[in-house]
């Protein structure tokens, strides 16, 4: 009987979640900041690993060709997932929009199936819906189109969930997860999901050091089985213009009068309410989230730009009203404390009463004002960079590349003829024969990982004039390769992930028969 009272609350929260995917359905795609952009970039992440690139750090057919290192620096997880759902057969579009659609279902599950850990069925059904249909939430999704924030959003609380399931696994995977889905995101919710973690240990000496081991132990195989994605993005960064790039002014996305409705009413409302049971409640977890909520949604606000401007990491969280994620999951907490110390029929009128207000704060954001209906071929030949002023341009290149080459590989100075020209994405071959010493240059953006192979032997590469790869040939006849590979450093990321994951299936085998053997 409980099995199936449970269900059918899940199922309650799955039917109430469907309004904030109807949009979905709509031909086309919705006009937002991003979503464009997003679906451009998984496509030719999706031509470059079909190429055989794995992992996908080098998007051949950006930059007009010229190619552009983007995913070596920004969240993959959305186009490895999208991936699988491509191959099946959907669209570049409908892909996305099915991922986006997971997420949100997702969202409102997990947060359902967190708060179940503290409080009853109802007042976790309403804390679910309230996660998902935060206007922040669903700003996200319909005006901004950020498919990674959205994707990170929905793997939060499967974190926290799987943290008070004390699965050293899932919770390890949750984070890795996390980590691959949005750097930005990452980067918050990190200390507050570690933060979280040790407040649920137990503070007592004789078994605090063994479960301050095992939450470090989660936390550091979360870290080593992202490691492939998040090293290189840290290491390649200095040979790219990012660090001289202002992408974005953050003073200009401060939460205003215009954008107040982003709180929506029901934050206010949550905010008072709990300000009172602050001061009367000793629970720790309420009184985390309450403060946690409050100081983001304080950061969000213009006067706090006292602070932002001594923050180290302004260039990397870029928007302010960003941190409205963090708040969207402290209210969600905080509305389920809140209706699971009510009984009888006042649990019943204050749960109508808070649903009312989460569709009331999103009803303006919860359908987007228009849609564009372009063919797919519109996204998978589309050559922009995909990033808002080329920041992840390697930093030798000099000029930007505003039309296509002529032809991919060039000769500078000689006289031959290229023949048997091969082009396979990450890989170029040819044939040539020079009477005298030659320069070729392959019109692609030189980028750590590029090789060149004359007759077999690595050749140097000259980068430095324009950016461009440019090697010099010997006299004769001669076959070449080009082609991009992994550098030492990103082998050495690849294999903390794959020993790492290795390390934690063993770890989880051996828990398996110790639990096993103390049954029997």
């Amino acid at each position: 009987m409980k099995t199936k009272s449970n269900l059918l609350f899940l199922l309650l929260v799955v039917l109430l979640t469907i309004p904030a995917v109807i949009a979905l359905f709509h031909p086309g795609f919705f006009v937002t900041d991003d979503g464009n952009w997003m679906i451009i970039r998984f496509s030719a992440f999706y031509e470059s690993l079909r190429s055989g690139q794995f992992p996908v750090r080098f998007l051949y057919r950006l930059n007009n060709s010229y190619g552009y290192p983007v995913a070596d620096f920004l969240y993959p997880l959305f186009m490895y997932i999208g991936t699988l759902i491509h191959v099946i057969g959907f669209s570049f579009v409908n892909t996305i929009k099915i991922i986006l659609g997971l997420s949100i279902f997702a969202s409102s599950i997990f947060t359902y199936l967190w708060l179940r850990k503290f409080f009853n069925k109802l007042p976790s059904l309403v804390g679910a819906i309230s996660y998902t249909f935060f206007p922040y939430h669903l700003y996200d999704i319909y005006t901004r189109g950020s498919v990674g924030e959205v994707l990170a959003l929905s793997i939060v609380p499967f974190i926290l969930w799987q943290i008070e399931k004390k699965s050293l696994f899932l919770t390890s995977f949750g984070i890795a997860l996390l980590i691959l889905s949005h750097n930005s995101l990452a980067l918050l919710f990190l200390p507050v999901i570690i933060l979280y973690m040790f407040f649920r240990v137990d503070f007592k000496r004789e078994i605090f050091k063994k479960e301050f081991i095992k939450q470090l132990a989660v936390v550091s195989f979360g870290l080593f089985l992202s490691a492939f994605f998040w090293l290189p993005a840290l290491y390649d960064r200095q040979y790219t213009v990012f660090d001289r790039v202002a992408v974005s002014d953050f003073s200009n996305y401060f939460i205003n009068y215009e954008s107040i409705g982003l709180f929506g009413i029901i934050s206010l409302t949550v905010f008072l309410s709990s300000l009172i049971l602050f001061f009367i409640n000793k629970n720790k977890l309420f009184s985390y989230f309450f403060l946690l909520s409050t100081i983001f949604a304080l950061l969000t606000l213009p006067f706090s730009k006292i602070i932002w401007d001594f923050i180290p990491i302004t260039n990397l969280v870029q928007f302010p009203f960003r941190l409205l994620s963090v708040v969207c999951l402290g209210i969600a907490f905080l509305i389920s404390f809140q209706i699971n110390l009510l009984k009888g029929k006042r649990l019943i009128i204050v749960s109508i009463l808070y649903i009312l207000l989460i569709f009331i704060s999103s009803k303006n954001f919860i359908y987007p004002k228009s849609f564009e209906n372009y063919p797919d071929t519109y996204y998978s030949t589309n050559q922009d960079s995909t990033t808002v002023k080329n920041e992840y341009m390697p930093k030798w290149v000099k000029e930007i590349p505003q039309k296509n080459p002529s032809e991919k590989v060039t000769v500078i100075k000689g006289n031959q003829s290229i023949e048997n020209l091969n082009i396979i994405k990450n890989k170029i071959t040819f044939n040539f024969y020079a009477p005298s010493e030659t320069l070729i240059q392959v019109n692609t953006v030189y980028y750590p990982g590029w090789i060149v192979l004359v007759d077999g032997k690595k050749t140097a590469i000259n980068y430095e004039d324009n950016g461009l790869i440019r090697f010099l040939a010997p006299k004769g006849s001669h076959s070449v390769e080009v082609k991009f590979q992994e550098t030492p450093f990103r082998l050495f990321a690849d294999f903390i992930s794959i020993f790492s994951f290795f390390g934690l299936i063993l770890i989880l085998k051996l828990s398996f028969f110790k639990n096993k053997r103390k049954k029997s």
